[in-house]
């Protein structure tokens, strides 16, 4: 029998605990039941409010979380609503009792105010990675997994990473066919190839100066996407010697103009794939004359190869329509 405890914060995100609730039900019209006890438990025994103006039943307490061998944490729907020690408390008891814990996305806050991630690696949502970070120096944010752990405490992204945590934690616990069972229920992937950077955009500087590095980093681009620039190049178009320009640029910038150009270089081809491009021809179209090359930095980047990333983004089978040449010359602005 393994007990599980759902962590019912107040001002938790209703979504999150909705879909952990369903990931770790014991009945199931589609597979056997699994040996599980499942509690919703917070730190006073009936409702709960909860983000959105929600509400749901607690139906454990925390002495109850204390001796769980899973607990769950679910998201904040605002991170000012971070629980009081009683909360925090408790998951630490449990985790020294020998508990497994697991957060979804912005949980990994939660766990982080307690001190289980001191020292330790995290991830989180990637539009909060920067902020948890920032928060909590001593943890160590990891931003493109989909899920990370260690020493039994383990953080997740966002909502569906934390269905592919549960899947892993349940095939860890229960075994396989347990795992596969679950999967099978939520018709979800066992495995999800890559993390995180495959969902991301390579972030752009706003308002660089015309006449600054960036600047004619950003107009030369755009202007010429499929041609193949070099920091020579566009040193020689800013009127600037090479070293000149790459200091000024690392200054406006925050990277190096060959890690920015390959950053734009493989936005700019993720696009082209999810309007249905051809592999080889987004490569061309951002000027990879070699598509094992593009290949490879595709999947530095992205954490998947060019084809997956297609299925997973890019139109049904059966579709394919001509990208927008003139739409994707200007999505270095966009």
């Amino acid at each position: 029998m393994l007990n599980v405890a759902l962590l019912l914060l107040p001002r938790a995100r209703i979504f999150d605990v909705a879909v952990m609730t369903e990931a770790w039900q014991a009945e199931r019209l589609s597979s056997p039941p699994l040996d599980i006890t499942v509690r919703h438990c917070s730190a006073v025994v009936g409702p709960v409010p909860l983000g959105d103006g929600a509400t749901m039943q607690a139906t454990a307490g925390l002495t109850w979380l204390r001796r769980a061998d899973v607990v769950i944490v679910p998201g904040l729907s605002a991170l000012e609503y971070l629980p009081g020690h009683e909360y925090l408390d408790a998951l630490t008891a449990a985790h020294a009792a020998g508990a497994t814990i697991a957060s979804l996305c912005s949980g990994a806050f939660v766990l982080a105010a307690s001190g289980l991630l001191d020292g330790g690696r995290a991830t989180t949502h990637w539009a909060l990675a920067e902020q948890l970070a920032s928060r909590f120096p001593a943890v160590n944010v990891v931003r493109d997994e989909l899920f990370i752990g260690q020493d039994r405490v383990w953080t997740s992204a966002g909502v569906a990473a934390g269905i592919d945590l549960s899947i892993h934690l349940v095939k860890e616990l229960l075994g396989a066919g347990a795992a596969a069972n679950i999967a099978r229920s939520l018709v979800a992937a066992p495995n999800r190839a890559g993390g995180q950077a495959q969902f991301l955009r390579a972030p752009l500087r706003r308002g660089a100066g015309a006449n600054t590095a960036l600047g004619v980093a950003e107009a030369a681009v755009a202007e010429h996407p499929a041609r193949q620039w070099t920091v020579a190049a566009l040193a020689a178009r800013a009127h600037l010697a090479e070293r000149t320009f790459a200091r000024q640029f690392v200054e406006e910038a925050g990277t190096t103009p060959h890690r920015w150009l390959t950053e734009r270089r493989i936005d700019r081809a993720a696009m082209l794939l999810e309007q249905g491009a051809a592999v080889s021809e987004a490569a061309a179209m951002v000027g990879y004359a070699s598509v094992v090359t593009f290949r490879q930095r595709f999947r530095e980047l992205r954490g998947v190869s060019p084809s997956r990333y297609q299925d997973s983004f890019g139109p049904q089978p059966g579709y394919r329509a001509k990208p927008n040449r003139a739409s994707s010359s200007s999505m270095m602005n966009s």
